[in-house]
Formats: structure tokens, C-alpha cells, sequence
């Protein structure tokens, strides 16, 4: 190991340390104490009770529907010729 080796490595736990403090004095700071209002928050949010859904959540009746439109649309647009987009020469045409 040669002496620029050592030292970039030094100069790394260096930057490591004050990172460490960094986050540590950051992290340690009043605002991210837990306080005795958020206990009581957490015990509102219990008594609310059970999530509820919708009564017809289940009900699958409404999507019988759209498959009839679909079948609708399909039969619809089997009915129609299709139009042909060919390239006709106007000077043969003209014949």
C-alpha cells in the first residue's frame, strides 16, 4: 500500500464519520420524538372500526351488460364492407 492509497482511504472514513454524525445529530433532533398526542391519534384511528365496501361490490349483474354492447359492436362492424384503399391510376381511368 503505498502512501496516496493510505491516505485517500483515511480521507474516506473521514467523510464517513461526518456523515455519521451528520444523520445522527439530524435523526436526534425534538421534531422526530414520538409525542403523547401521536398515542392518542393511533387509538382514534382504532375505534373507527372495520373498512367496509360497498354493497354491490360483489354484485356482477352490471358487467353482464357490457358484454352484449360488445358483442353488438362486433356484429355491427362484421356487417360493414370493408373499403379497399387501392391506388387507381386517374390517366387509366380516364380511358
Amino acid at each position: 500500500a503505498s502512501k496516496g492509497n493510505r491516505m485517500a482511504s483515511l480521507i474516506a472514513q473521514e467523510e464517513d464519520e461526518r456523515e455519521d454524525d451528520a444523520d445522527k445529530e439530524f435523526y436526534e433532533q425534538d421534531f422526530w420524538a414520538d409525542a403523547e398526542e401521536d398515542a392518542e391519534y393511533a387509538m382514534e384511528a382504532d375505534d373507527e372500526g372495520a373498512d367496509s365496501f360497498d354493497s354491490d361490490f360483489g354484485d356482477s349483474s352490471e358487467s353482464d351488460g357490457d358484454d352484449g354492447e360488445e358483442e353488438e359492436k362486433a356484429a355491427r362492424k362484421a356487417a360493414k364492407p370493408k373499403k379497399r384503399s387501392v391506388y387507381g391510376d386517374p390517366k387509366a381511368r380516364a380511358d
